[in-house]
């Protein structure tokens, strides 16, 4: 956890967050943390406002699908339409994880390469031959 002094400059010790609230305040929309950060210099004074930035964990080799892109099974579980070798639509179930913008983070269910059908899931039956149009790829 980094912070930013009310002058714009960068603090020069890394804090550890320390507490984070679970609900958030509907009026402001945030959330309370506390953190601690070690003061030798003592740069930082009571009553004194910073900026605080938080860098969230990096998922590697991670696949984003379009939230249009998914549908739900009759219990209520994700998953996507693909097309499969045999240029077929096939259902795949889809382990995500979290929204990020208009995508879902697929944590198992899909692999590089697979060809997601993202429009016209109204008429993508398991099954059905497809064909592709070339602007699609």
């Amino acid at each position: 956890m980094r912070l930013i002094l009310e002058d714009g400059t960068a603090y020069a010790h890394e804090g550890v967050l320390q507490l984070a609230e679970a609900s958030v305040d509907q009026g402001t929309g945030s959330v309370t943390l506390r953190a601690v950060f070690p003061n030798p210099e003592r740069d930082l004074l009571p009553g004194m406002y910073v900026r605080a930035r938080i860098e969230e964990g990096v998922l590697a080799a991670t696949l984003l699908i379009p939230q249009q892109a998914v549908v739900r099974d009759a219990q209520g579980q994700p998953m996507a339409m693909i097309v499969d070798a045999e240029e077929k639509v096939a259902p795949r179930p889809l382990e995500l994880d979290r929204a990020v913008g208009g995508d879902w983070i697929v944590r198992q269910g899909l692999a590089a390469g697979d060809r997601v059908i993202v429009e016209g899931l109204q008429k993508a039956r398991p099954g059905v031959q497809v064909r592709i149009a070339q602007d699609a790829m």
